[in-house]
């Protein structure tokens, strides 16, 4: 099935088939005129689709020549084409009936009027369903690339919790159990250097006990140095990616106390962190970045800024519309604000437990 282009370009060469074969039976100079301007503009509207505005120029070209000796049914050309490119004010046209009408040339005029009207709907009806296709397809491969991110964010998240877990494991030996254990095996070796006894064999025993309780001391550390996470978390996290940054050096602030700040807030904070770095190493000539990370009662909120103003090209591209969508998804919201002269991205995420607040930079 022919597109409706096609079938507007078939007319018109048609139209000027026509008005080139009534030039050749009248040899008027005039029809030769008519034929040429009409051609040439023809052509460059084809190549320069904006300029369908010079219809207007055909029109007043076919209605002079035509009153020094062209034809009046040159008219239903410029008429089709204003009509197909929505120009309906061509339809004033139609007045020029009041001074040469003729019946025939009245249905000429309507015909093409009525066929670059019916062809002009049809190409805009498929335009738009090009768009609305081109739109889905937009839709759909930034979900994927958003699902593309959630998953290797779940699987970040789940290694953080597991190593979140270890270290609060070895943190509650360490500060519970090993502490205890470790004063209990003070008080025996004090408790030895008093003992008066002659009975050598509670000795041996005693001795044999606080051996055991020595190593089992050893052992407890060595389960807790084992257990201790070889990665690094939260705060430590952000501050790696800052020093790790290729460019200048970035502040990092921390305001507030993040001890309890979730695993799931923490790999969205590094992820809201890795992606403005990343834009400002491609994207910017950055002379100063900064990255605060402000922790209240009821608000995580980061704000990474630099003086380079990333180029987003009038809209965030896929990787910060993806963590917009992240997110939304955990309640909070991301905003940018890309100003003359700095550039700015704000991660606010709510908290539901309170927190003391301490300060450091």
């Amino acid at each position: 099935m022919m597109r409706p282009r096609i079938w507007f370009l078939l007319c018109h060469i048609a139209g000027l088939s026509l008005l080139f074969a009534f030039w050749l039976i009248s040899g008027e100079t005039a029809g030769f005129f008519l034929f040429l301007a009409l051609t040439v503009m023809a052509l460059l509207r084809w190549r320069l689709p904006r300029l369908s505005c010079t219809v207007a120029l055909d029109i007043a070209v076919c209605i002079g020549l035509a009153v020094i000796g062209g034809t009046h049914y040159a008219l239903a050309l410029p008429l089709f084409s204003a009509m197909f490119f929505g120009r309906y004010w061509a339809a004033g046209t139609g007045l020029y009936l009041v001074f040469y009408f003729e019946p025939s040339l009245a249905a000429v005029l309507v015909l093409s009027a009525l066929a670059g009207l019916f062809l002009g709907r049809w190409e805009a009806e498929r335009q738009e369903k090009l768009n609305l296709r081109d739109r889905s397809a937009g839709r759909y491969y930034e979900l994927e690339s958003l699902q593309t991110d959630l998953t290797a964010a779940l699987a970040q998240i789940e290694r953080m919790t597991a190593v979140a877990e270890r270290t609060r494991i070895a943190r509650d030996i360490h500060d519970n159990a090993g502490h205890e254990i470790v004063a209990a095996y003070m008080s025996f070796q004090t408790a030895r250097a008093m003992m008066d006894t002659e009975n050598p064999d509670a000795l041996e025993l005693y001795d044999a006990a606080l051996e055991r309780l020595s190593s089992g001391t050893n052992k407890i550390r060595e389960t807790v140095h084992n257990l201790s996470a070889v990665t690094s978390l939260g705060v430590e996290t952000l501050q790696e990616l800052c020093d790790r940054f290729p460019g200048p050096d970035v502040r990092f602030c921390v305001y507030g106390n993040t001890s309890k700040i979730p695993v799931y807030v923490w790999n969205m904070l590094e992820a809201c962190l890795s992606e403005c770095l990343t834009n400002v190493a491609r994207h910017s000539a950055a002379i100063s970045v900064s990255a605060d990370l402000d922790v209240t009662p009821h608000i995580v909120r980061l704000c990474v800024e630099n003086d380079g103003v990333v180029e987003t090209g009038g809209s965030p591209g896929s990787g910060l519309r993806n963590l917009r969508h992240r997110a939304a998804a955990i309640g909070g919201n991301l905003s940018i604000d890309a100003g003359d002269t700095t550039f700015r991205l704000v991660c606010v995420i709510p908290m539901k437990e309170e927190r003391d607040e301490t300060t450091h930079c």
